[in-house]
């Protein structure tokens, strides 16, 4: 069981990402724990403790309850086994990374804007709440369907921990994958090609014997928007990045670029 937090507000990335979590549901075994945090108003924070505190704060959680029902009972068409969410007061990163921190959770899945700015991409990873993700995150930039899962190799990927992390999460699913080696130009000239092409025998003789032959595995290179457009049909990525964040190369190019959803974990 895949145990899975997804953080909900009242807008459509919210949406998106309840909605793929649900999805997943048809793949492999998911508990899915919505949670939704109110940012405490400036009035809340004067009012110190004791009664007067506790009627605002119970007024607070009323409203945020009322705001998030009809999301729920929205998606709950789509996964009726669906609970019901957390309704929490307090700084949102914060409340959700203690959450997670101590429920045992295996996923975490996050609506995002589908945008290519590449600073609001290095921004999120960045912050508090991701540099102290405990477990693989999904950023869910569109809604697409989960038939195909690419996994994506490079000179910064670590390869076995890559197959840890797919073969975690969807071992008891019969998903189609196929692995690619995102190859740099800048890299090595024929030693980098060598080692590429090493890298990505390795891993589909790794994953053939976790049971998994995948339907294709090749080396790519070019521009980081051209391979995001050749892999625009799978309905999921998933690779290793660095905390330390390597902004410059091809793979946080390419994963700016992709409109797909992507599944990370920090190596």
């Amino acid at each position: 069981m895949i145990k899975i937090l997804v953080p909900v507000a009242a807008d459509l990335a919210s949406s998106i990402a309840l909605r793929y979590a649900c999805q997943m549901s048809e793949s492999i075994q998911v508990e899915i724990q919505t949670i939704h945090v109110k940012a405490a108003s400036s009035e809340g924070t004067q009012l110190g403790t004791g009664w007067v505190r506790h009627t605002w704060e119970k007024t607070m959680l009323t409203e945020a309850e009322d705001e998030i029902a009809q999301l729920i009972r929205a998606e709950r068409t789509h996964c009726p086994s669906l609970g019901e969410p957390l309704i929490m007061i307090g700084e949102r990163d914060e409340k959700i990374l203690r959450e997670i921190q101590t429920g045992s959770y295996s996923l975490f899945v996050e609506g995002t804007i589908p945008t290519f700015s590449s600073s609001y991409f290095s921004k999120r990873l960045e912050s508090h709440l991701y540099q102290d993700m405990p477990c693989p995150f999904l950023m869910v930039k569109n809604l697409m369907p989960l038939h195909k899962v690419a996994l994506i190799l490079s000179e910064h990927v670590d390869h076995y921990k890559l197959i840890e992390v797919f073969t975690g999460i969807f071992g008891e699913s019969n998903l189609k994958v196929e692995v690619f080696y995102l190859h740099s130009p800048d890299h090595a000239g024929q030693e980098g090609e060598g080692l590429a092409e090493m890298t990505l025998e390795t891993t589909v003789k790794a994953l053939g014997e976790r049971g998994w032959a995948p339907e294709k595995s090749k080396v790519i290179s070019g521009q980081a928007r051209e391979l995001a457009m050749e892999l625009e049909d799978h309905g999921l990525l998933l690779t290793g990045l660095d905390r330390h964040l390597k902004k410059k190369t091809l793979l946080h190019e390419f994963l700016v670029a992709t409109p797909a959803p992507i599944l990370l974990f920090w190596q």
